[in-house]
C-alpha cells in the first residue's frame, strides 16, 4: 500500500519489479502451443521464468492505452516469434515490493526479436508491444453488405440489433451499449463468438468477451435528458468505439476503458490504493457525466462527483520532475451550445438557441473567446429551450475558470501503480490543506527498467492550489459574471429609414 507518512526526508526504499502474463491459445493455424501462459517475471539467469528488461504502459482518457515489453532470450525458451500469435491476450503487473497492481489487459499487436553482438556474444531479445482491450472495438468496423448473409451481419442483423436507427437511437448510455455490446452481440450469434478470451485468464469467462465486461454507466445522469438522432452509422470507415464515441455526446461525458475493481470507477479500493491481482478487477467500460464542479443553481437537478471521485496523494518527495504551467488559449468567455439539427426545424426556438452566455468583462480584457457545441443530441421529452440553457451553464461551469487551471505533467522518482486515470492527485501542502495542489488525472504512463525500477509519470489538468471550497467558491464569483446578451430588435436601429 502506497506511504501514508508525508513528513520531509528520507521515504523509504523501494523494490519494484514487473510480471507479464501471455494467455495462450491452442487452435491457431501455423503456431503451435500447449495452451499453457507464459509468464515473464524472471530477475536471474537462474530463474525458470523468461527475464524481463524492461516493460513500459501508457493509459489516458479515451483512447487506447499502449503497452510493450522486452524480454531476454534464454536457454528455457524457444523463439517467441514461434510462439505469440497477434491478438494473443497479456496481463501487466506491476509490484511495489510484494504488492501487486494489476495496471493493464490487453491484446499483442506485434512481436519483434533484435540481436546485437556484444563483445563476441550475440545477445538476443524480443519485445512484445500491443493495446488495452479497448482495441477490440477501435479495429471492428461497423460493415454491412447484401453478400454478408448469416456468416457476418447483414441489414437485417442491425436493424434488428439498433430497434429502428437511423432515426433515433436513445440517450448517450443506451447508444454506447448499442454500438459496443448488442453488435458484437449479433456477430457472435451469426458468425460465432468474437475475440474469444482463453482459459485461464482471471476475471474472464472462457469464449465470452462480452461476459467478461462490466459496461458502468451508473454515473452517466441524462440531465437533461436527451438521445440523440439521425447517427450515421454506414459511413465506411466507421468502427464501434468511434461511432460510440460520437453518440456519447462527448463534451458532456467521458467514455473510456480501464481494469477497475468490481468495475466501479468510485471504488473505494482506488483511493485506499488496495493491492489489486487481475482476479481484482474487471475490464471496464465507464461512461460518466464529466465529474467537474457545477455550481449554478439553474442547472436543476445535475450534480457534480468531484467530490466522490479517487484521490491518490502523492508527497512531494516523490516527485523528480515537475512541468506545471497555464495557457491563454484554454481562456473562454462565450458559451454557444446548438443542435446539430438545421436551426429552421426548432421553429420558434431557433434564435433562443442560439443564445450565448458571455462575460463582458473578460470580453474587453481579452477579446471574445468562444466555446462552441455542436451536439448530435436532441431533447427527449423536454423543451429545447431548457435542454441548451442547462447544458450553456454546464460547460461555462466546467470551463470558465480554465485560465487560473494549471496543467502537465509529474515525473516520479518511483512506481506508483496505485494511480488511475480519471481520478484525483493531491500533492499536501507543506504548512496546511490552503498549500494542497489538487489535479485531475488525464494520462498515467508506467516505466519498468532492470535495475532502475519502475518510474511513473502523470499527466494532469485542472490544477488548483488550496481547499476544494477555495475552489468552488472562485468558480461561483466567475460564474456569476456570466449574462445572456438581449436580442437586438432591428426594427429599433433605422434600417427602414436608411432604403
Amino acid at each position: 500500500m502506497p506511504t501514508t507518512d508525508y513528513r520531509p526526508g528520507y521515504q523509504g526504499s523501494e523494490t519494484s519489479w514487473v510480471k507479464v502474463v501471455v494467455y495462450q491459445r491452442t487452435d491457431d493455424p501455423f503456431l503451435e502451443s500447449d495452451g499453457i501462459p507464459i509468464e515473464f517475471n524472471g530477475k536471474r539467469a537462474s530463474d525458470k521464468n523468461p527475464a524481463l528488461i524492461g516493460v513500459n504502459t501508457d493509459k489516458a482518457i479515451g483512447v487506447p492505452g499502449n503497452f510493450n515489453f522486452t524480454v531476454k532470450a534464454d536457454s528455457e525458451i524457444s523463439d517467441l516469434l514461434n510462439i505469440i500469435v497477434d491478438d494473443a491476450w497479456v496481463d501487466l503487473v506491476f509490484y511495489r515490493h510484494d504488492q501487486p497492481w494489476h495496471v493493464m489487459r490487453g491484446l499483442v499487436d506485434e512481436i519483434r526479436r533484435s540481436e546485437t553482438v556484444v563483445n563476441g556474444a550475440t545477445v538476443q531479445t524480443y519485445t512484445i508491444s500491443g493495446r488495452d482491450f479497448q482495441k477490440i472495438w477501435e479495429l471492428t468496423p461497423v460493415w454491412f453488405s447484401p453478400y454478408a448473409g448469416a456468416d457476418l451481419v447483414s441489414e437485417a442483423i442491425a436493424f434488428e440489433v439498433f430497434k429502428g436507427i437511423p432515426e433515433i437511437i436513445g440517450d448517450p448510455a443506451t447508444a454506447v451499449q448499442a454500438y459496443l455490446k448488442k453488435f458484437l452481440e449479433a456477430v457472435g450469434q451469426s458468425a460465432g463468438v468474437n475475440w474469444w478470451p482463453p482459459d485461464g485468464m482471471p476475471s474472464a469467462i472462457e469464449g465470452d468477451f462480452l461476459g467478461s465486461v462490466t459496461f458502468n454507466v451508473d454515473n452517466f445522469l441524462n440531465e437533461p435528458a436527451r438521445k440523440a438522432f439521425n447517427p450515421n452509422f454506414m459511413q465506411p470507415d466507421g468502427t464501434l468505439w468511434a461511432l460510440a464515441k460520437q453518440h456519447s455526446d462527448p463534451v458532456f461525458t467521458e467514455l473510456y476503458c480501464d481494469v477497475l475493481p468490481d468495475g466501479d470507477p468510485f471504488s473505494g479500493r482506488l483511493e485506499a490504493g488496495d493491492p489489486l491481482e487481475p482476479s481484482d478487477t474487471e475490464m471496464t467500460v465507464v461512461l460518466r457525466d464529466r465529474p467537474f464542479p457545477v455550481v449554478d443553481p439553474l442547472i436543476g437537478d445535475f450534480s457534480d462527483s468531484w467530490d466522490r471521485l479517487p484521490i491518490h496523494t502523492v508527497p512531494r518527495q516523490q516527485l523528480q520532475t515537475v512541468e506545471i504551467g497555464r495557457a491563454g488559449h484554454e481562456r473562454f468567455n462565450a458559451y454557444f451550445v446548438a443542435s446539430m439539427l438545421h436551426q429552421e426545424t426548432m421553429g420558434k426556438h431557433g434564435l433562443t438557441l442560439m443564445a450565448p452566455l458571455v462575460d463582458k468583462e473578460d470580453i474587453k480584457r481579452h477579446g471574445m473567446r468562444r466555446f462552441d457545441v455542436q451536439s448530435s443530441q436532441m431533447p427527449d421529452d423536454l423543451d429545447p429551450t431548457v435542454m441548451a440553457e442547462k447544458q450553456r451553464r454546464i460547460v461555462r461551469d466546467w470551463y470558465c475558470c480554465n485560465p487560473y487551471f494549471l496543467s502537465g505533467t509529474l515525473g516520479l522518482g518511483m512506481g506508483r501503480p496505485d494511480i488511475r486515470i480519471g481520478n484525483r492527485l493531491v500533492i499536501p501542502g507543506a504548512l496546511s490543506q490552503d498549500q494542497n495542489e489538487s489535479y485531475y488525472v488525464e494520462t498515467v504512463a508506467h516505466s519498468w527498467t532492470f535495475g532502475r525500477g519502475t518510474r511513473t509519470q502523470v499527466g494532469v489538468t485542472r490544477g488548483w492550489i488550496g481547499k476544494d471550497a477555495s475552489y468552488r467558491k472562485i468558480l461561483q464569483e466567475i460564474s456569476n459574471r456570466y449574462k445572456v446578451p438581449a436580442i437586438v430588435d432591428e426594427s429599433l436601429i433605422g434600417w427602414g429609414e436608411m432604403a
